[in-house]
Order: structure tokens, then C-alpha cells, then sequence
């Protein structure tokens, strides 16, 4: 997901030679398909050898929630091959295998945000206080799935035009799906954050997530209000006039989640520094998480530039876009530096299940920090944590004695 926006507001910008934007694009483009292989390659091998780890992942509140990232990165590498396909050359077998590729990630983003809500309200067991930004990555794969299908409509449009319409019609559907129910969690996080403040220092960084939905759902919907005028202009004058009615409504709710974005953001922005000078924050992979969200809003506020021909705009996506990308660099750094010492490897689902990860006491949660970086979530308690796991291990051993 991170690495893959990156490469799309490279191809985006709205300053530079276009040739070498494309360039760097395709190169992030790559990266992000090895990355994309690597981690599902062994994602799969991890649950078919150890199958009774899939239900134990599942079942863990915030863990299970993550799965709805594997959609959203599937559709960055459909976005970014199509509109750099269009520049080169429009290949009609690529872009047929693409638009299938696009309707897999479609139920893919559905059987996110139906499914997992669902095992949140049947298995999880949550706390209000609990409540965190990250329930909005289950529902947001609709989104991005809309501007992706956007996207796909731009190089169908002249060739398939029948496939283009029902593609912005999938589109429409899936942003409005999307926006509404993240709308919905906002409005309870926001709550939340009122009522308990700021997340743990775990946790902070998650705080701009919500910048996630605002900015590619406004996105979305310039991209597809464009289509929607497109399709049917050519059917009459009043066909027409409904084509530049949905345009500036369009634009209107794409300046409002931009607006409302911009708020969500400042409130994050300050207080993730506040988190910073108070609290000692460790760094962690759901760091990953502040990289898609910035980057999204970053293109909503380069396109609305495009769109209004507003310099303000530009100059705003283009710092927006330079922010972004060094943060990707930080973080990624970090993430390769600490993934060759394994410290960055932690499932928290297997935190108290010994008998099913018998390397637990080598576990990187529970090892010595010496770079500061990671360790136990709360090094005060990382002794009594394993003091309370060592003995929920002894017991269930004795208890499959007596068996």
C-alpha cells in the first residue's frame, strides 16, 4: 500500500518531466509487485504450515483488522500499471486482464467490509475504550476499489464502452458502500477521542488513518463524476446537463471530505507530537500505517488543483507528496533494518499461546531492546507478561497430562 501510493503520486505530480515521473513510477511500480508477492508467498506458506493460526489471527481484535490491507495493495499495483500503461501503449489484452484482476479485488474489498465488521460483532471482544482508528481499514477497500475502477474506465472507455459503464456503475456503488459505513466509524472515533482521549503510544500512530477515507473517497469521486459525464453526453442535451450536474457535486463533496480531511489531519498532527515529547514511542510496523493514508490525501488535493486549475492546490499536493515520500523512506528503512534482526516480527495473536509457538521465549516481543527501537509493548510488564504466559503453558500441559 505505501510503497505503492508513492509511485502513484510520483506519476501524479503536477510539477517535472513527465517521461522521468514515469520512470520512478515504474520502478516503485516493481518494487511494489516483488513486495506485494513476497509478503503473500509467505503469508500463504505461514498458514498452511501452521493452520491453527489463521483462527487464532482472526480472533485477535486488532490483528484480524489488518487483512483488509491486502485489497487495497492489490488495487495500487491495477492503478498504477493501468495509468502507466496508458502512457506507453494501451495493450487490449493487459487491460482485459487487469479489469478481471479488478473484479477479484472488488469482492475482495466487499468480503472485507462485510465480513470482517461481522466477526468484530459476533467474536471480537471489545471494549468502548478500545474503540481506535483502526476499524476503518475493514471498510475502506471499497474506496480504493472505486478509484481504481475509475481508472480502468479511463483506458476502457474507447474501446469497451459497454464494459466502462458497468465498471463506474460497480464504482459508484462500492464509494458509496465505502464512504458511508467509514463515515460511520469516524463519527465513533471522534467520539472516542473526546470522551478517552488520544490512543497508547502503540497506538498513536494510527491516528491519521481517518485522512485514508476522505482523501481517496474525494478522489474517487472526481475521477468517477469525469466517467459519469463521459458515458452519457453523447445521448442528448439533457444527458448532458445531468453529466455536468454530477461533476459539480462531485467536486462540492470531494472539497468537503478535503476540508474535513484537513481538519482530521491538524488534530493528528499535533497530537502525535504531543505523543512525541510525552511519551516514548517505539517503533512499530503498524508505522506503515501513517504512509497510505497521507499519500491519498495527497492525491485528492493534487487532482482538486487539476480540476479547479488552482495553483493552491498544486503546490499543497506537491509538499503533501514530498512528505509522504520521506516518511515512505524513514519508515522503510527502519522496517529493512530491523527485519534483519527479526525484532520487527511480532504476531500478537500468539502472544499467550506457547504450546502453538514453542519458540516463544525467543519471541523479539519479549528480547532485550537494545536499539531502542522495538520491544514489549510495555517494557515495565514484558517480565510479568511472560511470568503469566510460562504458567498459562505449565497449566495446559498439565491439564493434557490428566487427559
Amino acid at each position: 500500500m505505501g510503497t505503492g501510493v508513492v509511485g502513484i503520486l510520483i506519476f501524479n505530480l503536477p510539477f517535472g518531466d513527465q517521461g522521468i515521473r514515469t520512470t520512478i513510477a515504474s520502478a516503485f511500480l516493481i518494487l511494489n509487485v516483488v513486495v506485494f508477492m513476497t509478503f503473500l508467498l509467505a503469508s500463504i506458506a505461514r498458514y498452511a504450515l501452521f493452520p491453527q493460526i489463521w483462527m487464532l489471527m482472526i480472533h485477535e481484535p486488532i490483528q484480524s483488522l489488518f487483512l483488509g490491507c491486502f485489497p487495497m495493495a492489490l488495487a495500487t499495483i491495477i492503478s498504477a500499471t493501468v495509468s502507466i500503461s496508458l502512457v506507453h501503449t494501451r495493450l487490449h489484452s493487459l487491460i482485459m486482464f487487469l479489469w478481471g484482476l479488478w473484479w477479484f479485488d472488488l469482492a475482495l474489498s466487499f468480503a472485507s467490509c462485510i465480513l470482517l465488521p461481522y466477526i468484530m460483532i459476533t467474536r471480537h471482544r471489545i471494549l468502548w475504550e478500545h474503540h481506535n482508528a483502526t476499524w476503518l481499514l475493514p471498510v475502506v477497500p471499497p474506496i480504493v476499489a472505486a478509484s481504481c475502477g475509475a481508472i480502468l474506465a479511463s483506458a476502457l472507455i474507447d474501446s469497451s464502452p459497454e464494459k466502462a459503464r458497468i465498471t463506474v456503475a460497480a464504482s459508484c456503488a462500492s464509494l458509496a458502500v465505502g464512504l458511508s459505513v467509514s463515515m460511520m466509524i469516524i463519527t465513533t472515533y471522534l467520539f472516542h477521542l473526546f470522551a478517552h482521549g488520544f490512543p497508547t503510544a502503540g497506538l498513536v500512530v494510527s491516528v491519521l488513518v481517518p485522512l485514508g477515507p476522505c482523501g481517496q473517497g474525494g478522489y474517487a469521486l472526481l475521477l468517477l463524476s469525469k466517467h459519469f459525464n463521459t458515458l452519457i453526453s453523447g445521448r442528448g442535451v439533457e444527458e448532458a446537463l445531468y453529466g455536468k450536474i454530477a461533476i459539480a457535486l462531485a467536486t462540492a463533496g470531494a472539497l468537503t471530505l478535503w476540508s474535513i480531511g484537513s481538519w482530521l489531519g491538524i488534530i493528528a498532527a499535533l497530537g502525535l507530537v504531543e505523543a512525541t515529547y510525552t511519551s516514548k514511542i517505539h517503533f512499530r510496523v503498524n508505522f506503515w500505517g501513517m504512509v497510505f493514508p497521507l499519500g491519498v490525501y495527497s492525491l485528492l488535493t493534487m487532482q482538486l488543483g487539476h480540476d479547479l486549475n488552482l495553483q493552491f492546490f498544486r503546490v499543497c499536493g506537491t509538499i503533501l507528496s514530498a512528505i509522504t515520500g520521506l516518511l515512505w523512506l524513514g519508515i522503510s528503512s527502519k522496517t529493512v533494518y530491523l527485519a534483519f534482526n527479526g525484532t520487527i516480527f511480532i504476531a500478537p495473536c500468539l502472544d499467550d499461546k506457547p504450546h502453538i509457538r514453542p519458540w516463544f521465549n525467543a519471541s523479539p516481543k519479549y528480547a532485550k531492546d537494545e536499539t531502542g527501537a522495538v520491544g514489549a509493548s510495555d517494557m515495565e510488564n514484558a517480565q510479568e507478561e511472560t511470568a503469566h504466559t510460562e504458567e498459562h503453558g505449565v497449566v495446559r500441559n498439565a491439564q493434557e497430562t490428566k487427559q
